[in-house]
Parts: structure tokens; C-alpha cells; sequence
């Protein structure tokens, strides 16, 4: 995959605001005061871009849930000069972010100075809490050395410690919040983190060596994401068997191979005939151009993942808040001769 450089802009916070939304498509999933960055979001299963989040603003901290029910790949970036903590609550299958193979339970920290990958194939939940850098004063070395970390939430004392506040801050009340209140609750969220921290030993997690293969060659394809991808010259290409890269595939994404990339096109094509005229494209020069060249197996493909038939697609009126796979997101593209 192509590296993506960060460009965001510093945590802008306003403390009190809260926001919580149902969400149903890209253009949902990016609203509200976020402060993250949702680039290349690939839906990778029907009603994927479907799920609920809330978000609070604290003194010098944003935090956050997300439930999703599955099969979406995108590349968050976070806010400049800010550390980020997520909890994953509820992991149900697969999920993998930058090269860490997640699990229900896992906490996991990161910062602004990389975009990192994030896919999961089953339902998730989890909790983030980003904070300003220069808040973190004494202890902003030792969180940086948990960069690319995990630990593991012990009885749920992060999550719950998160959604003790979310319920404390944004239920209705006659008491209007005030500096200090937030501040307080800023201490309760990084002492039950220090707890956590004084009785586990991060450690970075492992994968086996065909998982590392199968990240690779994730990677690599999207250089050429428009041509034919064939499965049998990619193992051999990196020495590998065919079927263990099958259960590579699957150990670290949950899917297979052939359908994880058939669907990454699908989002391509689906994006192209988004912007296109009916007038001066047809859905099968938009087909042929990423690759497929069966017009019934990819209308059914096409079908399935979008809920409606690719003309469809083509016909509907464009809306550029739905269009998120740029140019940056793969490292070449070109017409197929």
C-alpha cells in the first residue's frame, strides 16, 4: 500500500461538546468533530458502513466510541501532535491495525506520525481516547515508548472508566460542567491507564510468517491494483504455498485472498462509475479497466456488495462526500491496453 503522510491538523477540542449518530454511509462515518482523518475507506461486506458513534470533548483529551458490524478497511490518521489509546471492547472475529493482529480486550497506542491501516471482517467495538501531546508533560516519554504497544484491559477497568464518564458528562443536569470537572476526569481516565501500566509489560505482538507475507502482499497490490491479480504468481513471488497464504489471509483478515482483492476493485469500480456520466462511460469499459473481465460473475459480485446493480451506480446523481478512495491511496493506476 501506498505510505500515506500525515497532514492533520492539532487536536481542536471544545470541552463539553458531545455528538452520537447512527451511521450509514462514508459520508456519516466522517462527521461531527472527530478529529481524525477517515482516508481510503473500503467497504469489504454488504451494510458495512452502518454503525453508531459518540464522541466527547474533554480539557485536552477527545473521547470516543465506534460499534460497526464488520468489513471495512480505511486508514485513520490522528489529529498532530496528539497520542492516541484504543480499547478494543468487542472483537468478534478479525481485526488487524498497522501490523498488530488484534482481540477482544487489547489495548493499543499510536500516534500522528504514521497512517496506519485498520480492517476487520466481524463485528467491533472500541473506544479511543486521543490527548494533546503537551498535556502529558512528566510522563510524555514513557508513553511514546509504548508506541506500536499492547496491554490488555483487565476486568474492562479502561472501557468502563470511559463509559462511567461519556454517562456522567452527558446525561441531562442543572450542573453545568465546569474546567475542573473535565480535568478530574482526565485524572481518572490516565490513572486507571497507569494501573493497568504498572501491573503488564507492553509488548508488541507477533505474527506468524505467512501473516507477514499476506501484509506484504496487501501492500504490493495496490501498485497495481487495476491489472489482473493472480494468487498462484504471488505466492510464488514471495516463496510461499498457495495454501498457506490462504491461511494467512484468512488468520489476519478474515478473508481469502481472491475475495479480498476482488473486493478492493469492486470499491474502485464502484467509485469510478460514481463520478462517471452514463453519457461517456459504460459499466463495462469501467470494469474492464480494473481488471474484470466477466461482466456476469462482476455484476453479481457487484450486486452483493453495493446493494445495487453497477448501471445503477452509474445512473444515481454524484455526491462528492461519498467519494474517499483518492488518488494517494494507490500508488499507480492505469488504463488497461
Amino acid at each position: 500500500m501506498k505510505k500515506l503522510i500525515p497532514n492533520t491538523s492539532p487536536l481542536n477540542l471544545s470541552p463539553g461538546y458531545f455528538f452520537e449518530t447512527y451511521m450509514a454511509s462514508r459520508k456519516m462515518i466522517e462527521q461531527g468533530k472527530l478529529n481524525t482523518e477517515y482516508n481510503c475507506m473500503y467497504q469489504l461486506l454488504p451494510k458495512s458502513l452502518r454503525g453508531y458513534r459518540q464522541v466527547l470533548h474533554l480539557n485536552a483529551m477527545q473521547t470516543s466510541y465506534i460499534w460497526r458490524p464488520g468489513g471495512l478497511m480505511h486508514s485513520p490518521a490522528s489529529p498532530k501532535d496528539s497520542f492516541v489509546i484504543t480499547v478494543f471492547e468487542n472483537c468478534v472475529d478479525k481485526a488487524c491495525f498497522g501490523r498488530m493482529k488484534l482481540k477482544t480486550g487489547d489495548i493499543i497506542f499510536f500516534d500522528d506520525s504514521y497512517i496506519y491501516n485498520f480492517i476487520n471482517n466481524g463485528e467491533i467495538a472500541f473506544s479511543t481516547v486521543m490527548i494533546d501531546k503537551s498535556h502529558l508533560y512528566s510522563i510524555h516519554p514513557m508513553m511514546s515508548s509504548l508506541l506500536n504497544h499492547h496491554i490488555y484491559d483487565t476486568d474492562s477497568r479502561f472501557a468502563s472508566i470511559l463509559h462511567e464518564i461519556w454517562k456522567r458528562y452527558t446525561e441531562p443536569s442543572t450542573h453545568k460542567k465546569q474546567s475542573e470537572d473535565f480535568q478530574q476526569a482526565e485524572d481518572e481516565i490516565l490513572a486507571v491507564l497507569m494501573e493497568l501500566l504498572a501491573e503488564q509489560t507492553p509488548v508488541i505482538p507477533k505474527l506468524t510468517a505467512g501473516e507477514k507475507t499476506a501484509l506484504a502482499i496487501r501492500n504490493q497490490v495496490f501498485h497495481h491494483m487495476d491489472g489482473a491479480i493472480n494468487i498462484q504468481s504471488l505466492a510464488e513471488q514471495h516463496n510461499i504455498s498457495q495454501q498457506t497464504l490462504q491461511n494467512s489471509f484468512k488468520s489476519l483478515f478474515g478473508f481469502t485472498p481472491n475475495f479480498f482483492l476482488r473486493t478492493l476493485k469492486l470499491n474502485h469500480v464502484h467509485q469510478e462509475l460514481a463520478k462517471s456520466s452514463p453519457k461517456q462511460t459504460t459499466v463495462s469499459q469501467v470494469a474492464y479497466k480494473w481488471g474484470f473481465t466477466h461482466m456476469g460473475r462482476f455484476a453479481a459480485y457487484y450486486t452483493e456488495l453495493f446493494e445495487q446493480n453497477p448501471s445503477q451506480t452509474l445512473k444515481a446523481p454524484y455526491s462528492a462526500a461519498e467519494e474517499n478512495i483518492r488518488d494517494s491511496c494507490v500508488g499507480r493506476q492505469e488504463e488497461m491496453i
